[in-house]
């Protein structure tokens, strides 16, 4: 038992000293051109335009999170243009998708200021 506890214990310690919290998001700015997120990103203006009428275009990855859970949270950061407005304002958006095992996906959360 003790063995067991020291293992579990050993294996908290590496990963908190890395960075990593179990359950958390981990920054992945490898997948800031990656042309899946790219596509969230598109996805996740289509809902902006759809929910919150705001019609983005040259829509720009600024960062990205991942979380593995039953799938994975993306968390994602990105810019805008609006196009509905008088004037092109560029917005910073923030948005998590879940995209499940078997690529379903669905926005869990989103904002702009």
């Amino acid at each position: 038992m003790f063995k067991l506890l020291s293992i579990v214990l050993a294996t908290m310690l590496i990963a908190v000293s890395y960075g990593l919290m179990a359950g958390g998001y981990a920054d992945k700015p490898e997948l800031i051109e990656d042309p899946t997120v790219k596509g969230l990103a598109v996805y996740a203006a289509e809902h902006l335009a759809m929910t919150q009428n705001i019609v983005l275009s040259n829509i720009e990855v600024t960062g990205v999170q991942t979380q593995v859970v039953a799938g994975i949270n993306y968390k994602i950061d990105f810019t805008g243009k609006t196009v509905n407005s008088a004037t092109a304002k560029t917005k910073a958006c923030q948005v998590v998708i879940y995209v499940r095992f078997d690529s379903t996906k669905k926005v869990t959360s989103a904002k702009c200021n």
